[in-house]
């Protein structure tokens, strides 16, 4: 391979990782191929093995970017700092956490989703993959902040729940990954298109929080 720039190997690893990307928002995780991402991002069977050795090291590549555009730890923090107590700061969270994935289902909302199916079909790629993400997806930073704010809260007096701690913290986990995965489903897959119910992810969050707060005792 002939000497090149390291501002044209970035770039050329950028063009994969955007057609990459593409390719995950149109196509199922566990059913994209190399020659997807070939075909994708216009560059020779030759010219991206040079670049990346196979396709979980581009996935990852791609997964870690995601993540990194998507990082609101700063966001999270910021909504706990400037809130007046810990139900309004419940509120703000549940509420941010509904616009979020609103906004990035298509792309981060989905992988996560996806990646599900590929690890439980394929454990030998689940721990070659997890094992080389190095950008966490922010939102479990948002699950710890909010169940601190729960703690906080009780110790505060503010809450008197009516269910002990660990069963709330499972429910909410339950709930929220239970919300994204129909969302997904719905609005990348087309299932559901028959319900009378159209998921709205936003509404749903804000369903999640009310119910969160009566079962906290919230005054």
């Amino acid at each position: 391979m002939p000497k090149v720039s390291q501002e044209y190997v970035i770039k050329k690893k950028n063009t994969i990782l955007e057609a990459g990307l593409s390719v995950c928002k149109v196509k199922p995780l566990y059913e994209i191929t190399m020659r997807d991402i070939i075909k994708a991002s216009g560059v020779s069977q030759g010219g991206i093995y040079r670049y990346y050795s196979d396709l979980d090291e581009i996935l990852v590549a791609v997964i870690n970017q995601a993540n990194a555009n998507a990082d609101y730890t700063q966001v999270v923090d910021a909504i706990i700092e400037n809130s007046n107590s810990p139900k309004e700061s419940i509120n703000k969270l549940f509420t941010f956490l509904g616009e979020y994935i609103k906004e990035n289902l298509s792309t981060v909302g989905k992988i996560q989703f996806e990646l599900t199916i590929v690890f439980a079909n394929n454990p030998e790629r689940q721990e070659k993959i997890l094992s080389n993400i190095t950008e966490n997806e922010s939102g479990q930073y948002l699950v710890e902040r909010l169940f601190s704010t729960i703690h906080e809260g009780i110790s505060l007096g503010s809450f008197q729940p009516v269910v002990s701690p660990e069963d709330l913290f499972t429910f909410i986990m339950t709930s929220i990954d239970g919300i994204v995965r129909d969302v997904v489903l719905q609005k990348c897959y087309g299932m559901f298109q028959n319900e009378q119910v159209q998921f709205d992810e936003i509404r749903l969050m804000d369903t999640l929080c009310k119910s969160v707060l009566l079962m906290l005792g919230s005054k």
